[in-house]
């Protein structure tokens, strides 16, 4: 523990990833004593997004990156900002996401002298006498209100005839250059964003077979009158324009593109021997005795009275003016979708 333990916290935060932080961060913006909160996690290292995704290139704008920080004012940044490589680089344009995770770190340190930090994986959660018990390793802490903000790991396939790579991997070219070979045919599914830069890059690292399984064509988010057509699922920046070159406009020849079905996997599958499933990803929490934790309010975030879901794991449901329904994903989304409910969850426990 960073500070002194209370006998029951009024707030009890698991994880402290991007989600984790700034729902620290609202709780403090909406009047709660920082040392009523406590923030349970595994390492501190800024979450999945610390840990894995620094090589990626971003899909939101620096300056939106900049807004979610400045905007949360228990983070107390907006005028220390300067002093991070972010903000030193074009606000319209993208970056690694490396410079982001930097800032959450620095974050992450602030919050061991102002809230309750304590390091371990949460087993169980339970409803006892009141309050929400939670198993922590050997430990136990009691919460009035529990937010979980656990994140997601990466969907799988199986296919026994090929060396699978991780998403982690396949994202991270450092990473990425040790476990390919320039003769290698590398299977890659889907048309996502992460797709797209996995192809990327492969082909950067001298592979020249790809064979792309997907099921939609390429999606391109556009910017309309007050809103933006494909926001959460749509390709953006350099990615975007690497498809546009590459995929939709003249298809690179290193690349063969099938349809995702049976025929085509069976028929094509075996002239690969490593593949890549960027296939999205399934949310993570700890077992809650007699609550379906999938079963969350996706407008509201509540999963039971006195608990709730932030962040990847948990995104809200929105509809564009089109009446297109997409899962709100992005830091600055969280931050304004997890201060939209907030008063809702002050009000709503056990």
């Amino acid at each position: 523990m960073s500070v002194e333990e209370k006998a029951v916290y009024p707030w009890a935060i698991i994880g402290a990833g991007p989600a984790g932080l700034a729902s620290a961060g609202l709780l403090l913006d909406s009047g709660v004593n920082s040392k009523d909160i406590l923030i349970i996690d595994p390492e501190f290292h800024a979450g999945d997004f610390g840990r894995h995704w620094g090589q990626v290139h971003s899909n939101t704008s620096v300056e939106l990156f900049l807004k979610f920080f400045a905007d949360i004012k228990g983070f107390d940044l907006e005028d220390k900002l300067l002093q991070f490589r972010l903000a030193s680089m074009p606000h319209k344009g993208y970056c690694q996401l490396k410079e982001v995770s930097e800032i959450l770190l620095s974050i992450t340190n602030k919050f061991r002298t102002l809230l309750s930090l304590t390091q371990g994986y949460v087993k169980n959660l339970a409803v006892d006498h009141g309050v929400w018990q939670l198993d922590v390793d050997q430990r136990q802490y009691q919460a009035e209100k529990v937010i979980l903000a656990t994140g997601s790991d990466p969907k799988s396939l199986s296919h026994k005839e090929t060396v699978e790579i991780s998403l982690y991997d396949a994202l991270n070219p450092p990473k990425l250059r040790y476990l390919i070979n320039k003769g290698d045919s590398v299977a890659v599914f889907g048309s996502s964003h992460s797709s797209m830069i996995i192809m990327k890059n492969l082909l950067d690292l001298g592979v020249n077979s790809i064979i792309n399984f997907y099921l939609s064509a390429p999606r391109y988010a556009i910017k309309m009158d007050g809103w933006t057509l494909y926001d959460n699922t749509g390709l953006k920046a350099d990615t975007a324009k690497w498809a546009h070159d590459n995929i939709s406009q003249k298809l690179d020849p290193r690349i063969q593109r099938y349809i995702s079905n049976p025929e085509n996997i069976d028929r094509h599958m075996p002239a690969c021997n490593k593949a890549v499933y960027p296939i999205g990803f399934k949310a993570r929490f700890p077992e809650v005795s007699g609550v379906d934790v999938s079963k969350y309010d996706v407008n509201t975030g509540i999963i039971a009275p006195g608990l709730f879901g932030a962040g990847i794991a948990f995104p809200r449901k929105i509809v564009n003016p089109l009446g297109g329904v997409e899962f709100n994903v992005g830091l600055y989304k969280f931050m304004n979708d997890i201060r939209r409910v907030i008063p809702i969850w002050l009000k709503y426990g056990l």
